[in-house]
This record gives structure tokens, sequence and C-alpha cells, in this order.
């Protein structure tokens, strides 16, 4: 598996609002193939903080986050280290395992999440990239189920699709995963969902940005779309130096535009309308 680094699962959660000064017990925050908790874990955080804020025990907050983990043992292994973050934070053994088992759900977010429609407030992760003919099984299931996966599409297609599907109105999709579906036929019919009915927010490129835990050749972007009419977008390339900057700076400096590394993305397709 590769995980995503701390600054960019920051920089993710910054960008889509998920912070800790809004009322976060009071949302939805969606985590669609966990793993070990690279984004479940500082969403957490940041949970348990606005709940400190606001004088509310994290004991109600059961129905705050959801996160899928296909596997059996990456997802016990992100209950545990939710156990682990909890209890460090002052919540007892009790609640601490009666959070985390709410909260994570070992299961197919593609087939098993339908009762997330239009209930989700925020949709954040890093999709798996495997290609339909590499799926050992499930592949005629998945086209069947996301009619953006056309041609050679990867599953991360369908990824997007049902995010998108799970947003409330004013709901934001924050992830990061390989832009090519921007560019190539496969995400023609993607693109063209999501012209339709959703606003792009931010496409923040970051092919030299230091964004895994190994290195990849995956052309990563960081992608926020928002359920809501289109308005301006934010288009930025981020370089080796980024990492350094830190989350915290990068976010206001991207949605002010006032990043001195802004770039070029090819084909402004969120303007094609219909």
């Amino acid at each position: 598996m590769v995980y995503t680094k701390p600054w960019v699962v920051d920089l993710i959660l910054n960008l889509v609002g998920y912070t800790s000064d809004q009322p976060l017990n009071e949302r939805l925050v969606v985590e669609p193939a966990a793993g070990e908790g690279s984004f479940l874990l500082p969403l957490v955080r940041r949970l348990i903080e606005s709940c400190r804020r606001r004088a509310v025990p994290i004991v109600t907050c059961l129905s705050s986050v959801v996160a899928y983990e296909v596997d059996d043992a990456s997802a016990a292994l992100a209950r545990a280290a939710l156990v682990d973050l909890l209890c460090l934070q002052g919540t007892n053994l009790c609640d601490s395992e009666l959070l985390a088992d709410s909260w994570v759900r070992t299961g197919d977010y593609l087939m098993e999440a339908g009762d997330l429609a239009g209930r989700a407030d925020y949709v954040v992760g890093n999709p798996p990239y495997i290609r339909l003919e590499d799926l050992e099984r499930g592949g005629a299931m998945y086209r069947a189920a996301y009619p953006t996966m056309v041609g050679r599409a990867d599953i991360y297609i369908a990824f997007f699709e049902a995010a998108l599907r799970h947003l409330r109105p004013g709901g934001a999709c924050g992830y990061i995963c390989a832009d090519r579906w921007m560019l190539n036929q496969y995400g023609a019919e993607l693109r063209r969902f999501i012209t339709k009915r959703f606003n792009v927010e931010a496409v923040i490129q970051m092919h030299h940005a230091a964004a895994f835990d190994v290195e990849v050749s995956a052309y990563p972007a960081v992608t926020v779309i928002r359920n809501a009419e289109q308005g301006p977008v934010v288009v930025a390339t981020l370089d080796p130096n980024a990492e350094k900057i830190g989350a915290a700076a990068l976010a206001p400096m991207l949605l002010s535009s006032s990043i001195g590394l802004m770039g070029q993305i090819r084909g402004r397709w969120w303007n094609r309308r219909g």
C-alpha cells in the first residue's frame, strides 16, 4: 500500500473545510479507503479538538465518521490506532472501542455504502489505483454500478462517482489520486458527470511534490469538488518545496491565489457544460 504523507492529508482537510473551528460533531465525514488510518487519524484529531471547543462529549459522535476498508487486517489496525488515539486524548477505553467500531466498517465502499447517498458533508482520501482488468473480482459489477467507468478506466473513477453521489448540497470531496482522468478518454464520462452537477473548486498538481511515503509515478493531484454551482477554480502546481511550506500555510495561499507556484493544467474541462 502507498500511504499519503501527513502534510498532504492536512492540506486536503483544510481545503475542504474540515477544520476544528467548525461544529464537526454535527457533520459527516467519509473515508472510502481507510487503510491503516492515514486520513482517519488526522481527521479524528480535528473532531476531538472541535468537540473540546464546544464542550461536546466525543462519545456523542458515533455518526460523525464513516470509514470503509476492504481488508480485514488493515481495518483492525485502523480501529486499534483509533482506540490508542482516543485513549491518549482522555476518552475511556470502553467509549474508545465503541467509537472505533462504529466509525470503521470492513467492506467495499463502492458496493456497500448506498446508505450514504446525499448525506456526507465531506468525502476525503486516497482512492486505490487499480485498472479494471487487473481486478481479481468485481470488474463487471463495478462497471454496472458506476456508469462513468468506461474504456480502460481505473477503479478510482468509481470512487469519484460514488463520493459525489454521497455529498449533500454544499458538501465537498477532496481526493489525492492520479490526474490522468482529466486528460484521457476513459475520464470523459466522469468529466461530463461532474460538469453537469458539481463545482470543481481546486486542482493542485503534485507531480513533483513528495505526496506519498514512497516514490510513485502516478501523476498525482489533489482535486476538490463541491456539490454546488461552478465558480472560480484554484489551479496550482506544487514543487518539491511544498512540504517545507506546510499545509497550514499552503491552504490559505492557494485559496487566495497568492501562491507563487501557480501553474497551468491542460484542458479546462470544468467550464464545459452539457
